[in-house]
């Protein structure tokens, strides 16, 4: 699926939408996560906007810029939400810390996972315990497992039609597995993103 970039313009009749303005580390996969998810959970009082990255870097750093740049053309109500989206397993935790700080600055909301977005793909499909968290500590376990599952999986096409029947299923285990929740990331295996998901289909 194709992604495009739009220009979030609050119309008359619903100047009171709020915005959720997702920057994410990956170029293909979690845009079209995120489109279609806000396609299936039409809110007209919630309009997503997904920020198209203008180069090949993929950094939390360049991410967190993409977010600056865009607050700084946009007038945004108090209520709107920023929200990065990146992976744990990538960088150093001294990075993570930076971005995070700068996060708090700017009123950036931060959603990590660790190690990799495809964690949250694989909780829509399963549940991972404590017992089992061990052999998916990287992209390409969890990657294999999601094959395994499926039959195929391929990150440049996503089918979201896969994951968002059972989106009730990944946010509760998301959950079950985030047992520090006020953490700026999962320390262990987990993820953030059923915050960003649970406010879009609010």
């Amino acid at each position: 699926m194709s992604f495009i970039k739009t220009n979030f313009i609050r119309r008359s009749g619903f100047r009171d939408a709020k915005l959720i303005v997702i920057a994410t580390e990956g170029e293909k996969t979690e845009p079209t996560y995120f489109r279609d998810l806000q396609l299936q959970y039409r809110n007209p009082r919630i309009h997503v906007e997904i920020l198209k990255r203008e180069t090949s870097s993929s950094s939390p750093a360049h991410v967190l810029k993409q977010l600056k740049t865009f607050k700084s053309k946009k007038k945004l109500n108090l209520y709107d939400e920023l929200w990065m989206i990146i992976d744990f397993d990538k960088w150093p935790v001294q990075n993570l810390e930076n971005v995070a700080a700068q996060c708090i600055q700017s009123r950036f909301l931060l959603a990590v996972s660790n190690p990799c977005f495809e964690i949250w793909l694989l909780l829509h499909l399963r549940e991972i315990t404590n017992n089992n968290h061990l052999r998916l500590d990287n992209y390409d376990k969890i990657e294999r497992e999601i094959r395994n599952i499926l039959g195929f999986y391929n990150k440049n096409n996503l089918d979201t039609s896969n994951f968002l029947p059972h989106l009730d299923e990944a946010i509760n285990r998301a959950k079950a597995l985030d047992i520090t929740p006020s953490s700026r990331w999962p320390n262990d295996l987990g993820t953030h993103v059923y915050k960003v998901a649970e406010k879009i289909i609010a």
